[in-house]
């Protein structure tokens, strides 16, 4: 069976979140927020096809989505679910490169095994969990 782009993208976005999930299990916070990032980029790309646009490959799907809102759906970026959607999901996008490089904090040069908290990690995961599920109504709802 063939299976659209968005399809796929939704795919990929599960395994990611399922391997943020694992990660965290194992401690591995660093992993866990990468893969959890990756995640919220790959929904987002496949809710910016299904509105037209062209994905992002920045790494800034979530600035990307919420371009297209106000360009092909304004009336949906003043819907309270979306806003917290394209907000969480601002939140989270920085965390692609955090979770792979060394970070300055107060000063001093941290890892990102170092930076990421148990707490901190939950938080990117539910975020992008709120951001994926989301996603995931709108394209069931236009799709139907």
């Amino acid at each position: 069976m063939v299976e659209s782009k968005i399809e796929v993208l939704l795919g990929v976005s599960e395994v990611n979140l399922a391997r943020a999930e694992k990660r965290f299990d194992d401690g591995e916070y660093d992993s866990a927020v990468f893969h959890a990032s990756m995640a919220a980029e790959s929904a987002a790309n496949a809710m910016i096809l299904k509105l037209g646009g062209h994905e992002a490959k920045n790494h800034r799907a979530i600035s990307g989505l919420a371009a297209v809102l106000r360009r092909v759906k304004p009336e949906l970026i003043r819907e309270e679910k979306y806003v917290q959607l394209i907000d969480k999901g601002r939140e989270i996008q920085r965390e692609v490169v955090y979770a792979r490089y060394p970070l300055k904090v107060a000063g001093k040069w941290v890892t990102p095994m170092e930076y990421y908290t148990r707490e901190k990690t939950r938080e990117v995961i539910d975020n992008a969990k709120f951001v994926v599920d989301g996603i995931k109504v709108y394209l069931k709802r236009t799709t139907t």
